[in-house]
C-alpha cells in the first residue's frame, strides 16, 4: 500500500473512532449495514489514494513517497476513553483502559500524608458531593488545593471536611471545617472559591464554608439566604455572567422539591448573606418554563416534571439538573426560557451500563463532557456524556455486587485537570484517577 493511501486509510478509521454516531445499545460492533458502508467507504478512499500517489509520482520523477508523507494524519486522541473496561480486584471496580487509580482516603481510618505522617482524625463518615478549591485563586497552578468533602451523617453528625494536597497532588493536611451540621449530602462552588454545602433533611439550610487557611472567613462558616425557611436541599451551580450579579440555582431532593433561583445583590462571601430576589422554577406544559414568586405553583411543577432533583450545573447559558425519580436530565436555556429532557444512559457506547438514578454532575475543563454519579444498582460508577450528541460513556464502575446498591460521590478535578477524584458513599473509600497518558481530562 503507498504511503498515500494509507495516509487516507489511517484518517477514515480515526474519524470513524472519534466522530461517528455512538449506538444506542452497549453493543459495540458496527451493524452489518454500516460495516459494508465502511468497508466500501474505505476501498473508495483508497482508489483515490492510489490515483493520487500515481499523479504524484508521474508530476515528481518517482518522488511521490516524499510528497505523500506529507498528507500523514495528525494524530487525534480520543477526549475520552470507554471502550474497553479493564477489572481492579483489589479495589472493586472496573474502570477504562487508559486510566490509573490509586486510594486516598478510607472511612474509619487517618489520611495518609506524603511526608509518612498521617491525620489526627479518622476519614470522615458518609463522604457525598465535593468540589476542589484552589490555595492561590490567581495561581492557580502555583499553589496547592484542597478536596472540600461532604459527609452525609445525621443527627448533628454531618459536616465539611478537607484533604489538603500541595500543586503536585500530595496529601499534606486532612481535617474538619464545618461540624454538627446534618445530612450534607449536595453542594457546589462560588466564584470567590467558597463550598455551599447543603442539609438534606426537612429543615435543612446551605452553609457557606471558605476552605482557605488565609481567608478571612476560613473559621466562620456561616449559614447563607439561598435555603430560605429550610428544605431537603441538594445542590448548587451559579450563572456568573453578570459578575455583580450572580444568579444561584438551588435543588431540592424531594419529589415537590421547587428548584430555587436567588439573583445576588453583590459579589463575594457577603453576598449570600444579605438581601436578594428568589423565585423558583415552573414547567409549563408548552416546552418553556418561568421563574415564579408563586412557590406552591413550582412545586406542583416539580411534582409533574422534575421529582427529587440532584446535581446541577452551569454551562454557557444553560442549566443542566438531573431528576433522581424519573432518570432525566433537563437542560434549561436561560436565553430563551425553553427545555429539553432525556432519559440518562439511553443512549451508551462501549461497556458498561448507566441504568440507576444519576446523582451529582460536572463539567470536564473543554466541558465538551459532562460526568455523572450513579445511586444505586448492583454496579454504580461514573459515567461521562459527550455533548454534542448525548451518548454516555463509562469511566468506572463497581464489579457486580461489590458495592451493591450503593453510590459514587465526591466527582472533582484537580486544579491542572489531570487528576479526578471520585468515591463510593458506604464503602467510604475516594481514589485518585490519572490518564496513563499523562494528559488532562477533558
Amino acid at each position: 500500500m503507498s504511503d498515500s493511501a494509507a495516509a487516507v486509510q489511517a484518517n477514515f478509521i480515526v474519524h470513524l473512532d472519534s466522530d461517528t454516531e455512538s449506538p444506542a445499545s452497549a453493543n459495540k460492533s458496527l451493524t452489518n449495514h454500516r460495516f459494508a458502508k465502511a468497508i466500501a467507504a474505505v476501498s473508495s478512499a483508497l482508489l483515490l489514494a492510489a490515483a493520487l500517489s500515481a499523479r504524484l509520482a508521474a508530476a515528481n520523477g518517482g518522488n511521490a513517497g516524499i510528497r505523500a508523507r506529507s498528507l500523514k494524519p495528525t494524530t487525534r486522541t480520543l477526549a475520552f476513553f470507554g471502550n474497553e473496561l479493564k477489572t481492579n480486584e483489589e479495589l472493586g471496580i472496573e474502570l477504562s483502559e487508559g486510566l490509573n487509580v490509586r486510594v486516598i482516603a478510607n472511612t474509619g481510618e487517618k489520611v495518609q500524608y506524603a511526608d509518612g505522617g498521617e491525620s489526627a482524625l479518622k476519614y470522615h463518615e458518609a463522604s457525598d458531593a465535593a468540589g476542589i478549591v484552589p490555595l492561590d485563586p490567581n495561581n492557580p497552578l502555583q499553589d496547592g488545593y484542597v478536596y472540600v468533602t461532604n459527609s452525609e451523617m445525621s443527627d448533628e453528625e454531618g459536616g465539611v471536611y478537607g484533604i489538603y494536597f500541595d500543586r503536585h497532588g500530595n496529601v499534606e493536611e486532612y481535617k474538619v471545617l464545618l461540624p454538627g451540621t446534618t445530612d450534607n449530602c449536595g453542594g457546589g462552588l462560588t466564584p470567590w472559591h467558597t463550598w455551599v454545602s447543603c442539609e438534606e433533611y426537612e429543615d435543612g439550610q446551605c452553609w457557606q464554608v471558605d476552605p482557605n487557611p488565609n481567608g478571612p472567613n476560613h473559621d466562620n462558616p456561616q449559614v447563607t439566604v439561598l435555603g430560605g425557611e429550610g428544605g431537603r436541599y441538594e445542590s448548587v451551580a451559579v450563572d456568573d455572567r453578570n459578575s455583580q450579579r450572580p444568579i444561584f440555582f438551588t435543588t431540592e431532593d424531594h419529589e415537590r422539591g421547587a428548584m430555587r433561583r436567588f439573583v445576588a445583590n453583590g459579589r463575594g462571601w457577603d453576598a449570600l448573606h444579605s438581601d436578594g430576589e428568589t423565585t423558583f422554577l415552573r414547567i409549563l406544559d408548552d416546552g418553556t418554563y418561568e421563574w415564579t414568586a408563586d412557590e406552591e405553583a413550582a412545586r406542583d411543577s416539580a411534582e409533574k416534571y422534575y421529582r427529587n432533583s440532584e446535581g446541577v450545573n452551569y454551562h454557557d447559558g444553560k442549566l443542566y439538573f438531573m431528576a433522581k425519580k424519573d432518570q432525566k436530565l433537563l437542560v434549561l436555556d436561560l436565553e430563551n426560557s425553553t427545555y429539553e429532557a432525556e432519559t440518562t444512559g439511553m443512549k451508551f457506547y462501549g461497556e458498561g451500563s448507566f441504568g440507576d438514578q444519576p446523582d451529582q454532575g460536572l463539567f470536564g475543563p473543554t466541558e465538551k463532557w459532562l460526568y455523572f454519579t450513579e445511586d444505586g444498582g448492583s454496579t454504580p460508577g461514573v459515567y461521562a456524556r459527550r455533548g454534542h450528541d448525548g451518548t454516555y460513556f463509562t469511566m468506572f464502575q463497581s464489579i457486580e455486587d461489590v458495592y451493591d446498591d450503593d453510590e459514587t460521590i465526591g466527582i472533582a478535578l484537580s486544579p491542572d485537570n489531570t487528576k479526578f477524584y471520585a468515591g463510593f458513599q458506604e464503602k467510604g473509600v475516594i481514589f485518585e484517577f490519572t490518564r496513563q497518558d499523562g494528559q488532562p481530562f477533558e
